[in-house]
């Protein structure tokens, strides 16, 4: 099924929602969804064998989908979301850096989401780049198997290299996505 997902931080007085910016900012912080169909390879470890990408997305593409294969973290690249938007993609701001992630049942005990940590590497790159867009309407994109897993609108500064990737996921779905950006 078709996934969109919205990236949450995590703040220690406070959760501050992101807008998810997949087809724009339309305003619209609604999330809906399933789960992604098959996850990326792992190695014999049960690791992703190429690490989750953190880029700024240049534009919205008209370009055909291409395969789903990690891209090269120093090029710019062509990805696309579960539902088939493409986006053109900076390099690679960060590449692997998730301490964790795990599934967690939501607050109010309804939908899961993914809770991800940084390790302190990428946790300072995330906050440098949430802080120098924030404010400009530019998206970043989350990339795991060649696939945009989220592409939010950076609406606050993310300083605590913890973010939560929510949508309308189930449990397997939730521990699949976690599987993919643990690394």
């Amino acid at each position: 099924m078709a996934l969109s997902r919205t990236l949450v931080t995590i703040a220690a007085s406070a959760a501050l929602a992101l807008a998810l910016g997949g087809c724009g900012d339309d305003g619209d912080d609604s999330v809906s969804g399933g789960d992604r169909a098959t996850p990326s390879p792992t190695d014999d470890a049960g690791t992703p064998a190429e690490p989750v990408q953190v880029r700024r997305v240049l534009a919205m593409a008209a370009d055909a989908c291409p395969a789903a294969a990690q891209p090269d973290p120093a090029a710019e690249a062509l990805a696309c979301d579960d539902e088939g938007t493409a986006y053109r993609l900076a390099p690679a701001d960060i590449v692997g850096g998730v301490d964790d992630a795990e599934a967690v049942l939501g607050a109010d005990g309804t939908g899961w989401t993914v809770a991800v940590e940084f390790d302190d590497e990428a946790a300072s790159a995330f906050a440098d780049l949430t802080r120098e867009l924030v404010g400009t309407g530019q998206q970043v994109a989350i990339v795991a198997g060649g696939t945009i897993i989220t592409a939010p609108v950076i609406q606050s500064a993310i300083t605590d290299g913890k973010v939560q990737i929510a949508g309308d996921l189930d449990r397997a779905g939730a521990e699949a996505l976690a599987g993919e950006l643990e690394g």
